[in-house]
């Protein structure tokens, strides 16, 4: 779900030339760090179990420069640890430091904290077309929010997050950590149309309402489920 900086999004940069075998490295390894993210997520490797990197390597049929790459934006998450003669560690994260990555965003575009020039970039629908759920068009649309408010660091920030949040909220990682995402979706879609539309046509106090109501929603999912659960 990370995706290479094209000439028409914000902070993208233009490249004279990219060289084939620099793009198939990349691909590769953003392809490990999704397989690894995912197996992290729902479970497959357990909170605090050892992994090798051979042992990685081996399963996924790659050598280990992809997966020594892909573990280093996977630290940056805190969601593993690579440890000297110990090997790889799963961290022990949980659902409540998900949810505190959308209330620190949902802060931050509550009260954006200028740290830079505005940006003057209008936003795309189509941005929102590689997202696999209402989290992951949040980021988007949140990030577009923060530069055109000025907030660069926020933003830069919000966008490392894109890759777990989206992912955490696929209906198969989500039911593995007790969490029915289908509860209220058509809810949540809607709040990404109305804060989408806002975006388009600039109106920026409208698409930072939504978006905010959608985090509010989001951060309140799993406690939803588990109330819908025990009734």
């Amino acid at each position: 779900m990370q995706r290479t900086a094209t000439p028409n999004r914000p902070g993208g940069g233009r490249a004279s030339r990219i060289e084939p075998l620099v793009v198939r490295r990349s691909l590769l390894r953003d392809a490990v760090f999704l397989r690894l993210l995912e197996n992290v997520l729902r479970g497959d490797y357990r909170r605090g179990q050892r992994l090798r990197l051979d042992g990685l390597a081996e399963d996924m049929g790659v050598s280990r420069t992809p997966v020594r790459e892909a573990l280093v934006p996977l630290e940056t998450l805190k969601l593993v640890s690579v440890q000297r003669y110990v090997g790889v560690v799963v961290s022990q994260w949980s659902v409540e430091q998900m949810t505190e990555r959308l209330r620190i965003a949902k802060r931050m575009l509550d009260d954006p904290p200028s740290t830079g020039s505005p940006s003057a970039d209008r936003f795309e629908g189509f941005w929102l077309q590689d997202c696999a759920t209402e989290a992951g068009a949040f980021v988007e649309l949140g990030a577009w929010y923060l530069r055109r408010r000025g907030a660069v660091i926020s933003a830069d920030w919000l966008v490392a997050q894109r890759a777990v949040l989206d992912m955490f909220f696929t209906d198969d990682v989500a039911i593995a950590n007790g969490i029915d995402a289908v509860v209220d979706r058509r809810g949540r879609t809607a709040m990404v149309a109305r804060a989408c539309a806002a975006a388009e046509r600039d109106e920026l106090d409208g698409c930072a309402a939504a978006l905010s109501e959608l985090a509010t929603a989001l951060i309140t999912l799993p406690d939803r489920f588990r109330v819908a659960a025990s009734a």
